[in-house]
């Protein structure tokens, strides 16, 4: 399912598909993936939310740790999602991003090349047509 919605977020979000995030949303989506992070995470996964545009695929959105976020957490979210809608890029141009679990479904199913990691979150983007050029044979050739 997790995949699923990954998919659906990149498409609608190359697609251009989407409304402007809500704030109250982004701050729930910034805590439910990176509540256990760093500031420098949260605001990272705060600048990728806002370059996607869309909720979309992001799975902490309904996660359960905020319904049990401390007021700390959410002030380091909301502190985080207004840097990033100010202007700032911590994610680099990123849309997309992952913890290391994730890594392998970035990397060898969605060919997506990581660009930075903060903190156990790492920042993707997709594959360029000469990358998918190169996977393809590297395949070819085993």
């Amino acid at each position: 399912m997790k995949r699923s919605l990954l998919l659906a977020g990149a498409l609608l979000s190359s697609l251009g598909l989407h409304a402007a995030v809500p704030d109250r949303l982004a701050v729930r989506a910034i805590i439910g993936e990176g509540a256990n992070q760093s500031d420098a995470a949260m605001l990272g996964i705060a600048c990728a939310i806002r370059n996607r545009g869309t909720l979309h695929g992001v799975y902490g959105l309904n996660g359960a740790v905020t319904q049990h976020a401390s007021s700390s957490i959410w002030s380091r979210a909301e502190r985080a999602w207004r840097q990033a809608k100010a202007g700032v890029d911590a994610a680099a141009g990123c849309k997309f991003f992952g913890c290391p679990t994730d890594a392998p479904y970035f990397l060898h199913t969605l060919h997506f090349e990581p660009v930075k990691t903060i903190g156990q979150i790492t920042f993707y983007r997709p594959p360029t047509q000469q990358h998918l050029v190169e996977v393809a044979c590297s395949t070819l050739a085993r």
